[in-house]
């Protein structure tokens, strides 16, 4: 079963009919450069009211440990997403107050090793996988070449918990779920109306395409 992540919450009631359109995980984007950064006291206020089995997640670009640990403490986030490449295992060992998901935005020529490797070292068996874009951290629109993101995952089995991010909609999801398995995916752009902002009509049918690719 292809869990669901809806990322880029801001709003208590697309979070609400995220969860209740089946959902498994909401993401809060802390990142200054983001244009869905959410303030902390806001993101707490939401995860309060939130269903009994939705995860949170927070997703994290310029942040200390420390800080990572502070705001997951204070929100009480289940997962602490690490969306830049200069985290290192010893930061993700370092965030002991939520499970953590280390982020990477493949090009051409990347290879698993990396990815097992700060496995190896950092002790985290889950992984994000997402369009690369300069200067944008997540949440571009952009997909992941399909090639790529097949030969990743394939490589990769079951050596870890992968989570395809980046571009996916109610159109294409499908198709990347058939190429890829991934144990997750992950959507923020393509149920929106405006960055920050969700489209009930769009996360029912991003998530009724997931269910489908799922028989």
């Amino acid at each position: 079963m292809t869990k669901i992540k809806i990322c880029g919450i801001t709003r208590l009631q697309d979070a609400l009919e995220a969860s209740r359109a089946g959902a498994d995980a909401l993401g809060f984007n802390f990142s200054s450069i983001s244009p869905r950064m959410i303030d902390p006291e806001v993101a707490k206020e939401i995860i309060k009211k939130l269903p009994p089995f939705i995860q949170s997640a927070g997703i994290f670009v310029d942040h200390s440990p420390a800080d990572i640990n502070a705001i997951c403490r204070f929100c009480r986030l289940d997962i602490a997403q690490l969306h830049h490449e200069h985290y290192s295992a010893k930061d993700a060992r370092s965030i002991t107050n939520a499970k953590v998901i280390k982020v990477y935005r493949p090009q051409e020529g990347f290879t698993v090793e990396e990815v097992l490797e700060f496995a190896k070292e950092s002790g985290i068996n889950t992984f994000l996988f997402d369009a690369y874009q300069a200067k944008m951290p997540g949440g571009t629109g952009q997909s992941i070449n399909a090639t790529l993101a097949s030969r990743i995952f394939n490589e990769l089995e079951s050596s870890c918990f992968a989570i395809l991010a980046g571009g996916l909609n109610n159109s294409n999801v499908g198709d990347a779920i058939r190429s890829t398995h991934p144990y997750a995916v992950d959507t923020a752009s393509g149920v929106e109306r405006v960055p920050g902002i969700k489209d009930p009509v769009k996360i029912k049918a991003f998530i009724s395409a997931v269910g489908e690719s799922r028989d």
